[in-house]
């Protein structure tokens, strides 16, 4: 069984939007988290 799952970072004006929840203010589910988290290991790798 195969399970396919969306998940979507947006930057709308310079507030991140998780699926639509607005990142600091909205309960993220832990699927979310571990996106962002690995998001943003990701863009500090390719900042450096």
């Amino acid at each position: 069984m195969t399970l396919s799952v969306r998940i979507t970072i947006a930057n709308e004006g310079g507030i991140f939007y998780i699926n639509g929840k607005r990142l600091g203010h909205d309960t993220l589910t832990e699927m979310e988290m571990q996106v962002l988290n690995e998001f943003i290991k990701e863009f500090k790798q390719s900042n450096q």
